[in-house]
């Protein structure tokens, strides 16, 4: 069963969707260097709320049936 909400999207609001959620992937990405993670030799409190954050907007895409890489 597919997803009711794609068909909904039409496909030039589709593009613009898929870049803010890569856009917005990007910006919740931790950063290559942190102190903090260093430090803590983990993800520290910033980096993790980030990364889930990113995840999040991973799956919506994949949920609305775009590719957000």
């Amino acid at each position: 069963m597919s997803d009711p909400l794609v068909p909904l999207i039409p496909a030039g609001l589709r593009e613009v969707l898929c870049q803010a959620l890569a856009d917005a992937v990007s910006y919740r990405d931790p950063p290559l260097e942190c102190l903090d993670c260093e430090q803590r030799d983990e993800l520290c409190a910033v980096c993790s709320a980030g990364l889930a954050h990113a995840r999040a907007y991973l799956a919506l895409g994949r949920a609305l049936g775009m590719d957000t890489r």
